[in-house]
């Protein structure tokens, strides 16, 4: 059974976020995909765009970027904290996904080990699009501890699997040596 509650729409009685043929393919392909996810309903959210590029004004030259934006956070579970905003682009017949700022939702300059793209039907664009958020859910974080007087003196979450730093607290960790305690936080553990 199909989890309706996945990419509700804001609900302001605006006919302009009534969803095209192609956005309303999607999403409705993307909810049978997100049945067999990992993710929470409320992890995942699905913006339309107007004349405001998701969040912010559109300055002289800019696009809305495309047709749909669909946007998550990867949360650190436990500790409150937001490690990662990913998200992807329908623009018609192609998406193109990677990090995205976590309050603009504006993709990168230049590309992350993060960043896909894919072409084809509504359809088939939800179903790249699904794999690709379960693939990012599924890689093991691990949060390096660095200990003084038995407490926690700084940490840095990384994906286990690359390395890739994805937050880090008030100390920078890059000259204090290897940490004293890494512990699995989320995704696939390879501990």
């Amino acid at each position: 059974m199909v989890e309706d509650r996945w990419f509700l729409l804001d609900d302001d009685d605006d006919d302009d976020d009534e969803p095209d043929e192609v956005q309303a393919a999607f999403i409705n392909a993307l909810r049978e995909r997100a049945a067999s996810w990992s993710l929470a309903v409320n992890d995942v959210e699905v913006l339309l765009p107007d004349y405001i590029a998701y969040g912010y004004d559109l300055q002289p030259g800019e696009t809305s970027f495309g047709k749909l934006l669909i946007y998550a956070d990867l949360p650190a579970p436990g500790f409150n904290l937001s490690l990662l905003t990913v998200g992807a682009y329908l623009d018609g017949s192609t998406i193109y996904g990677d990090k995205l700022h976590n309050q603009l939702f504006t993709l990168p300059a230049e590309h992350t080990p993060l960043a896909f793209t894919g072409s084809g039907s509504p359809e088939e664009l939800a179903m790249i699009t699904g794999d690709w958020f379960e693939t990012i859910w599924r890689r093991p974080v691990v949060r390096h501890e660095w200990l003084r007087s038995g407490q926690i003196y700084a940490d840095r979450f990384l994906f286990a699997d690359t390395g890739q730093g994805l937050s880090e607290g008030r100390v920078h960790t890059v000259a204090l040596g290897a940490p004293d305690h890494i512990v699995h936080v989320r995704g696939e553990s390879t501990l």
